[in-house]
């Protein structure tokens, strides 16, 4: 049994450990000890004076608010001096040649690690620097997915070169896992599908993160805000704060209407008034309509746009005025405010005027006949009435059983 744990690897680590510190004094041990305690105390000194001196060249332009990533700076910073710590306790104990290639390594990863977890605290900052500045939606998205994929090929890069550092061959690894990573590429060819979906809605900045959308190509319209773009759905917040993932596929594939990317807002109506009005009537109520919508500031004027009060014809039961203008805005709440002043103001244009709206209605006119007319096609029960009564002026119809 001695001879089986004397020949493993572990076996052969721990007895070269074991007469190492039968050789080694304890004054060298614990000057080791000594460095490491000294490298505690001093990391977080050593982190405040990096930490400022980073602030006045850099952290300062990140945006207010975010505190929290320049602590994250500070925590691989922090660990530089256990690090450099280790490097020295393992100098002074002089550790035998057959440790040599264990304590390398140890310390190697300890680099690595150090520097790959110091590059990863630095992309999130770097990331709010370019959002600080005048962009619009689109290219803030573009900054959050270059910001996820850069912190993933950290995290590879940093793994690859820690296996690499104990002997590990990454690409012969790679190699072996090509099976694997074909299968695994066939069943997740939906979240490929939805990842590259989502690169083409942003390179075509169809819409972006705050823009108000319709998903009309399904079976229930989705409408709502975009509230994020992520790399396999999309997150809309709909009006009446449901939240909805809607697959980036199905937006490619769909036809999505944006309600933010229209420069107005278009008002269309049919004004009914009463047959009743007059012509002047109607030239005073147009002219006055026209007039309000070309001398306020809420409605865009040709040739920019399109902007007409025209009589438009007769319906069944009123004369009609086509209004087609477009306001100064697209937000919703402020179209919805001008429309109710230009309601208000063509209610008053109406009243001034002595005219009135008109309403579905239907009129019943009944024309007094000859009595000789319509004894020609009344039936003949009823001629023996009419000759009784020629002399009548006014033809009054009875109940008669027919």
């Amino acid at each position: 049994m001695t001879d089986f744990v004397n020949s493993t690897f572990l076996g052969i680590y721990l007895r070269d450990f074991y007469f190492w510190l039968k050789i080694t004094s304890i004054g060298r041990l614990f000057s080791a000890l000594l460095i490491l305690l000294f490298a505690l105390l001093v990391k977080n000194i050593f982190s405040f004076f990096v930490m400022k001196i980073l602030n006045f060249l850099i952290l300062k332009k990140i945006a207010y608010g975010q505190e929290k990533y320049i602590r994250e700076i500070g925590k691989p910073i922090s660990f530089m001096p256990i690090v450099v710590g280790f490097y020295f306790a393992i100098a002074i104990l002089r550790i035998p040649s057959s440790l040599v290639y264990y304590t390398r390594n140890f310390l190697r990863s300890l680099y690595i690690f150090n520097i790959s977890w110091l590059v990863f605290s630095f992309v999130n900052p770097i990331g709010f620097m370019f959002r600080k500045t005048n962009l619009d939606n689109t290219k803030t998205v573009v900054i959050t997915w270059t910001v996820r994929i850069t912190k993933f090929l950290i995290v590879i890069v940093g793994l690859s070169a820690f296996l690499e550092n104990w002997g590990v061959k990454v690409s012969a690894l790679i190699a072996s896992l090509g099976i694997v990573g074909m299968a695994v590429a066939l069943g997740a060819q939906d979240m490929f599908k939805n990842i590259i979906s989502g690169i083409a809605i942003i390179s075509e900045h169809r819409f972006s993160v705050g823009d108000i959308v319709k998903l009309e190509d399904s079976e229930k319209p989705i409408e709502g805000v975009i509230e994020n773009i992520g790399f396999r759905s999309t997150m809309v917040r709909k009006f009446d704060r449901t939240l909805v993932f809607v697959p980036n596929s199905t937006l490619a594939d769909a036809a999505v209407i944006n309600f933010s990317s229209r420069m107005y807002r278009r008002i269309e109506w049919t004004l009914h008034l009463e047959y009743r009005t007059t012509a002047e009537q109607l030239r005073y109520i147009v002219k006055e309509i026209k007039k309000y919508i070309y001398e306020n500031s809420d409605f865009i004027k040709p040739p920019e746009a399109i902007a007409q009060v025209k009589l438009d014809g007769f319906g069944d039961s009123s004369i009609n005025i086509l209004i087609y203008c477009f306001t100064n805005t697209n937000v919703w709440a402020e179209w919805l405010r001008i429309k109710e002043e230009l309601v208000l103001r063509i209610k008053e244009i109406v009243e001034e005027a002595g005219a009135g709206f008109a309403f579905p209605s239907s009129s019943v006119y009944i024309e007094k006949m000859d009595s000789k007319m319509m004894q020609k096609s009344l039936p003949s029960k009823l001629k023996s009435i009419l000759e009784a009564d020629e002399s009548s002026d006014n033809l009054e119809l009875s109940e008669v059983d027919l």
